[in-house]
């Protein structure tokens, strides 16, 4: 897993290198990110969040009781297809419409472009909708390579359609190879489960397990794709700024992003299983220390990671993306840009540890909350950044680290108050922490 996680953020960049190099920070790049976003709401409001948090489990455990848990696959399965399809259908019919709320700022002949490529790219949540279903059974039954090639083959589908067919059909090609790779990440999951029992029947059957899948789901329909909202609001508003702000907001961001999911997500999931099993035995003294423990470390790793960031960052926006139409002016924006958003690294990667603090204490509202209120000012201050002071692109990620700052903050303080219900943790846990790893950090 470990391996095609590596191999996937390699193909991942050289994508970004091949979209950057042959079409640059232009209109036509900002449609096809543009274009995106609709799908990818779509796909983690009705899919990706569903499966996180509900398909994953009841699954494992009819499996382990004995149980039909192929019907409930079916019943998941054929329920998604049908709402990720009439609500495509929706979005599709809509398009000309939506060109307007989502790039408001774009000209007649880009907002076309841009209606087209959404239409195209609609296909994309229908597709994921099936794999995304194969993936979890695959990650339930413990099959972690074909689950970790697809995210491979995804990309290697964008690269291979942007460099056959770009001469011919220019940005359109890059979409049509996002499709192509959605249908070989379906192709490697399917092959995954080539020897399981699973068969696919077109049935729905509303038995408890499904009620409760649908109980289980309610709260990360509206948590799951608060990040996709911001970066919603963040198109909406860069597309009113000069032509390649909404390609290099995608790339800084994408580069941002990593050192996030490496340590951020990677030490908040190893240490949620080992919370949840304190919170069961109302075991104080160990949730505290697991909680310091992996606070400790996260802070260090993603400020250093962050600092590093931040220095090499034109350096390595230059040897990654530059040439062909990525311009040195290209290249010194998304610098910029990054720059600011380096900001973000461990306030994100904190938050990740916390919510699943959350999660533990039984408690998925609260981080929905808070992320919802992190969307609005981070969304808020991008606007005024960005717009009001000028600051172009890279205020918007001013912006996003204020939103991501208020939801560490936040959720810090409740957390501490949530968990005297259970096991009385004192004043001190979060606040003695963030003050040793200070005087850690200023000592080096």
């Amino acid at each position: 897993m470990a391996i095609t996680t590596l191999v996937s953020y390699l193909f991942g960049i050289l994508r970004d290198r091949i979209l950057a190099q042959q079409f640059g920070a232009a209109r036509a790049l900002d449609a096809y990110n543009a274009a995106f976003t609709a799908p990818d709401l779509i796909l983690n409001i009705f899919v990706a969040g569903a499966l996180t948090a509900a398909f994953i489990p009841i699954f494992a455990e009819l499996k382990n009781r004995g149980e039909d848990h192929k019907q409930f696959t079916n019943a998941v399965l054929n329920s998604s297809l049908v709402v990720v399809i009439i609500v495509g259908l929706i979005v599709f019919l809509l398009a000309p419409f939506l060109s307007h709320l989502i790039v408001p700022g774009f000209d007649a002949a880009s907002r076309s472009t841009f209606v087209n490529l959404l239409r195209i790219l609609l296909l994309s949540p229908i597709i994921f909708a099936i794999s995304n279903t194969l993936g979890s059974m695959l990650v339930s039954e413990e099959r972690f390579f074909w689950y970790g090639t697809s995210a491979v083959l995804y990309n290697v589908g964008i690269i291979a359609g942007t460099l056959l067919l770009s001469h011919k059909i220019g940005i359109y090609a890059t979409a049509v190879g996002a499709i192509g790779g959605a249908v070989l990440h379906l192709v490697a999951r399917m092959i995954g489960l080539w020897k399981s029992d699973y068969k696919f029947k077109f049935q729905f059957k509303l038995n408890d397990q499904y009620k409760r899948f649908l109980r289980l789901m309610a709260p990360k329909m509206i948590g799951h794709p608060v990040e996709q909202m911001i970066f919603l609001g963040f198109t909406i508003i860069a597309s009113t700024l000069s032509a390649g702000s909404i390609a290099i907001l995608n790339f800084a961001n994408k580069f941002q992003s990593m050192p996030i999911n490496i340590i951020g997500i990677t030490f908040a999931l190893t240490a949620f299983p080992v919370l949840a099993k304190m919170t069961a035995e109302k075991d104080r003294q160990a949730f505290s220390k697991e909680i310091k423990f992996t606070l400790k470390i996260i802070l260090l790793t993603s400020v250093a990671a962050a600092i590093l960031l931040y220095l090499i960052r034109q350096p390595l926006i230059a040897y990654i993306l530059g040439g062909g139409a990525f311009t040195e002016s290209a290249v010194k924006t998304t610098a910029y840009t990054l720059g600011f958003f380096s900001l973000s690294i461990p306030t994100e990667s904190l938050n990740h540890l916390i919510a699943r603090g959350f999660y533990s204490l039984k408690n998925s509202i609260t981080p929905v909350i808070v992320g919802l209120c992190g969307l609005a000012l981070a969304v808020g201050a991008g606007y005024f950044f960005a717009v009001k002071l000028n600051m172009g692109v890279a205020g918007l990620a001013l912006g996003y680290f204020f939103g991501s700052l208020l939801k560490v903050s936040v959720l810090t303080f409740l957390l501490r108050r949530l968990s005297r219900k259970y096991f009385s943790v004192g004043k001190e846990i979060i606040a003695a922490e963030i003050a040793e790893t200070h005087e850690t950090l200023v000592s080096k």
